[in-house]
């Protein structure tokens, strides 16, 4: 029997368990090794007095569907959740008030024509060097560039500044002059390489929806899967279900590795408690920086190569409040903030909105976002400093000076890895190393997605090569 270890408990080494679990047929003993207390990583929901507070990720996309078919397959399809679409709106902190973000804009791309040209959000100088992005040519080589780069180059500073930067550091945390286009969004690249331009794209990409909107009729009666859905009782509902699943005594908390060496035609895998386990497998599912540590023994260039992918730390901060002591008609799902703003916060969502059953009736839950690749230290100071900087700003923006009802702080640091420009090759190099070494995996945010569809992607994808004949 083959003899498997996987390294970390977050959301891509659960899945590895669980698809080794339920696909392996008793074919394959494996173990998990956590060094945290409770297994799931950032996937943390809390319940109290009626609220569910994320700590992490709060939902997923549905585009990459691993993470919906798992939810099914795990029996919680009825606790899927949608976004609240009649609320979806998102808004941007500018010139010291909260602005819409113009009806149909797709991440940076305008796709609505008049609800744009009407936005006070960008200067008519701004919307004028947008809407040269239909004559620019399209760049000729292949390869990668920044965000920042690519967005300045089409659409000009306005649209980075006012909408792509503040946008995308929602998602990735990440400073847009090093994130990389080809390993983040890449859609856009393909959009310029076939359509000459991202505004020819989104044109071309609609009216092709509409004519298979009229082709299908009116479908298959079956009502459309929102973009992004969570869970009723939080997203931890999903690694709940997972675990559930496994086996309890393969699941260990507790337990650090320290270091995993060869040993003949095996892994020995070192715990600080002095214990030693051989495995045939070893799957790393720890943070790359982590894993560099662990396998230095055992490969130095590998270990060099692991420690080269960067992280930044974040902190969370939701505030649950009565719905009568705050003014704000929270008539959107957040708020995101440019950087040349200088706030402490660089998003917020509204929760309660965004989302049903986040907060008990006739009160609302608020999400304050802090930290990333500009402001780390923010979000490594004392909780206490953590809440005072979001209840200041929520304050200062929202005009919210009421005492909340339950305050919930989840400060991840060295958390989230950064998809600097060259990731992809970065990445290749790494496998191509790892990939010398049978038996050894690696899988997780730092290399090819951040979100919870890729990180159970990641588990799937293992466990098939682990189970191959």
């Amino acid at each position: 029997m083959k003899r498997v270890v996987i390294v970390g408990g977050g959301i891509a080494g659960l899945a590895t368990a669980y698809y080794l679990q339920t696909r392996a047929q008793g074919k394959v003993n494996y173990t998990l090794l956590e060094s945290a207390p409770v297994l799931g990583g950032k996937i943390v929901s809390a319940r109290e007095k009626g609220f569910v507070v994320e700590g992490g990720p709060d939902s997923f996309i549905t585009q990459k569907t691993h993470a919906l078919e798992l939810c099914r397959e795990l029996g919680l399809g009825n606790d899927l959740m949608g976004t609240n679409d009649a609320a979806r709106q998102v808004f941007v902190w500018s010139r010291g008030k909260l602005h819409p973000m113009p009806d149909g804009v797709m991440l940076i791309v305008p796709t609505k024509i008049m609800p744009f040209l009407k936005s006070p959000l960008i200067s008519w100088r701004g919307k004028m060097r947008m809407g040269l992005d239909a004559f620019i040519p399209a760049k000729r080589d292949d390869g990668d560039e920044s965000l920042a780069h690519f967005v300045r180059r089409r659409l000009g500073d306005e649209a980075l500044d006012k909408i792509a930067e503040p946008m995308i550091a929602g998602i990735y945390v990440a400073d847009a002059e090093d994130l990389s286009l080809q390993s983040t969004f890449p859609r856009f690249l393909d959009m310029e390489n076939k359509y000459g331009g991202l505004l020819r794209g989104v044109l071309a990409q609609k009216r092709a929806a509409s004519q298979t909107r009229r082709a299908n009729g009116k479908g298959n009666g079956q009502a459309p899967v929102s973009m992004f859905m969570t869970l009723r009782h939080g997203v931890q509902q999903l690694t709940e279900a997972m675990i559930a699943q496994c086996d309890a005594n393969a699941l260990r908390v507790n337990q650090r590795v320290v270091r995993v060496q060869r040993a003949s035609d095996a892994y020995a895998i070192c715990l600080d408690d002095g214990a030693v386990l051989h495995a045939d497998a070893v799957v790393f599912a720890a943070p790359s920086y982590v894993t560099a540590e662990l396998v230095r023994d055992l490969d130095s260039a590998l270990a060099a190569q692991l420690a080269q992918i960067r992280y930044v730390s974040t902190a969370t901060v939701s505030l649950g409040y009565k719905r009568a002591e705050v003014a704000h008609p929270l008539n959107g799902f957040g708020f995101v903030v440019p950087r040349s703003e200088k706030r402490k916060i660089l998003a917020c969502s509204w929760s309660s909105t965004k989302f049903s059953h986040r907060a008990p009736e006739e009160h609302v839950l608020i999400r304050a976002f802090i930290g990333g690749a500009h402001n780390e230290a923010l979000a490594e100071q004392d909780e206490a400093l953590v809440i005072q900087a979001a209840r200041e700003e929520l304050r200062a923006m929202m005009g919210i000076d009421a005492k909340p009802v339950i305050t919930q702080v989840y400060r991840w640091r060295k958390a989230n890895p950064q998809y600097e420009v060259g990731h992809q090759a970065r990445v290749a190099s790494i496998e191509q190393r790892a990939a010398q070494h049978n038996g050894l995996y690696l899988v997780g945010s730092a290399y090819h997605g951040v979100g919870i569809p890729d990180c159970i992607a990641d588990g799937a994808r293992v466990t098939q090569t682990l189970l191959a004949p």
